[in-house]
């Protein structure tokens, strides 16, 4: 059982790790193009 709960862990923090990269691109990128809006 801990040898396959090792194997598991690893590959569920990986997929966690782009999704908050992607999440933190996808927030800047709405962020930049408010701000774009409201100057305008």
């Amino acid at each position: 059982m801990a040898s396959e709960a090792a194997p598991t862990l690893v590959h569920q923090r990986i997929p966690v790790l782009t999704l908050g990269v992607g999440m933190a691109l996808m927030g800047l990128g709405i962020g930049f193009l408010g701000l774009r809006m409201r100057r305008r």
